[in-house]
This record gives C-alpha cells, sequence and structure tokens, in this order.
C-alpha cells in the first residue's frame, strides 16, 4: 500500500515495486480511471514503465444513500432521464426511489453513503496506446470497448435500483464524453 501518488519520487516508488512483483494500491486523484495513465506521464513517469506496471484502474466516487424510513417509490423526470442517458424502456424493471425526509435523516432524506466504481483493465492495445501517449479521449474509448461501465453508469443502475437519487449521480459525476 501506497499513500496518494502525487510527485515522481512516489510515483517511481509505486512503479519499481510493482515492476518487481509486488502488487500496489495506491491513489491517484483524477476525474475518472482513464484519466490516470496521462496523470501519471505528466507527474514524470515514463510511458513505457506506465505501461508495465499498471494492470488495472479503479476510479470512485462517494453518493448519498437515500433514507430507508422515508424513502418511496418515484418516477424520474424527462430531465433527470435526459442527464443520466436514461431510456424509458430501463425505467419498465426499474425500482426508482425518492426520499421526503423524516427524524431518521434529519430530513435531509439520505443516511450513509455507497460507493460508485468504474473499473479500467489494462490489455495489450492499451499498453501501446500508452506508449504512443495516446489522448486521455482514446483511453477511455478503448475502456468503454473493454467493457468498462463509467462512474455515472453505475450510478444509474444504483438510481434504478432505489438506492440513490438521480440528483446525487448527477452531482457527483462527470457527463460520460464517450
Amino acid at each position: 500500500m501506497i499513500g496518494e501518488i502525487r510527485d515522481l519520487e512516489t510515483a517511481s516508488i509505486a512503479t519499481n515495486a510493482s515492476l518487481t512483483g509486488h502488487l500496489v494500491f495506491s491513489t491517484l486523484h483524477t476525474n475518472d480511471a482513464p484519466s490516470a495513465i496521462p496523470r501519471l506521464v505528466d507527474i514524470g513517469v515514463q510511458p513505457f514503465l506506465v505501461a508495465s506496471s499498471v494492470r488495472a484502474i479503479m476510479a470512485q466516487r462517494l453518493v448519498r444513500r437515500l433514507c430507508t424510513h422515508c424513502k418511496h417509490p418515484a418516477d424520474l423526470s424527462e430531465t433527470e432521464m435526459r442527464a443520466l442517458h436514461i431510456e424509458p424502456s430501463q425505467m419498465n424493471d426499474s425500482q426508482v426511489m425518492k426520499a421526503s425526509g423524516c427524524d431518521h435523516c434529519r430530513h435531509t432524506c439520505y443516511r450513509g453513503r455507497m460507493g460508485i466504481f468504474e473499473i479500467f483493465i489494462i490489455d495489450d492495445e492499451v499498453r501501446h496506446m500508452i506508449n504512443k501517449r495516446t489522448s486521455t479521449f482514446l483511453l477511455r474509448q478503448r475502456a468503454r470497448e473493454l467493457g468498462m461501465r463509467t462512474l455515472r453508469e453505475d450510478g444509474v443502475r444504483k438510481v434504478l435500483s432505489g438506492l440513490t437519487s438521480a440528483d446525487e449521480v448527477i452531482s457527483v459525476t462527470i457527463a460520460d464524453v464517450s
């Protein structure tokens, strides 16, 4: 475990440990998982070292959980559906909820938090892209081709399951670019 990677020295320690066979976990501040690649290069790690040492990148955000005591079935507005790219057909099996506020949640409608996640698995094609210093946009596109579910998409799954609100997911995620 290495704390936050903020500088070349820490990044070099993480990279060298990974290259010598150690499983390294660390944090790095970026908006999404694919953005971690150019961030490491910007810090000063050579692209071939990033390509050789990184196996997967996970991005996470915390969203507030709807209060279980006062949540109730609800519909999403057209604006929310448009913002989250939710098709009407997705609403068929959904359990969308909203909360009204109660003493348990101090009338905030939320109690507790949970994570939304995206995981970018690095394959040989991505390694080649890293060595070529490919743009974040193209890295994100490749991640999507490999099946990466974005933070917003994971948030949408949790909205449709009645765990959090559309407003909460919209406020903590950036809009999907690809």
